[in-house]
């Protein structure tokens, strides 16, 4: 699983190529919102993207956002962006994911594919 995580809600810049105006977490927020600002623009191995079944949306604090079945990527100059289908009210979801993001990096990746569900 590809686990992607997010800080605070903070305005997207000028021309975001994805047509974001915000990026990031907030409290409250639906995780089709989670999804869009989570999903993009990221550096990562697109091969390795591509080889992983699900991506996990977290936020700082460990609580899963958002999961969704990866589709595909999109380049967008040097970053990439997943595509994909949000896994709709998925357990994980508002639970603190059972993997624990290590990384300095927004982006890594989790062994073992899908957890908790």
């Amino acid at each position: 699983m590809l686990q992607i995580q997010i800080g605070a809600e903070r305005a997207a810049g000028v021309g975001d190529s994805l047509a974001r105006t915000v990026l990031g977490w907030r409290a409250g927020m639906s995780e089709d919102e989670a999804w869009e600002a989570g999903r993009g623009l990221w550096k990562f191995n697109a091969d390795r993207a591509l080889s992983e079944s699900e991506a996990q949306i977290i936020n700082t604090s460990g609580t899963v956002l958002a999961v969704a079945r990866i589709t595909g990527i999109s380049k967008h100059g040097d970053r990439y962006a997943l595509e994909g289908e949000i896994l709709r009210d998925d357990p994980r979801v508002g639970r603190p994911t059972p993997s624990p993001h290590l990384s300095r990096n927004p982006v890594t990746y989790i062994r073992g594919g899908r957890s908790g569900g």
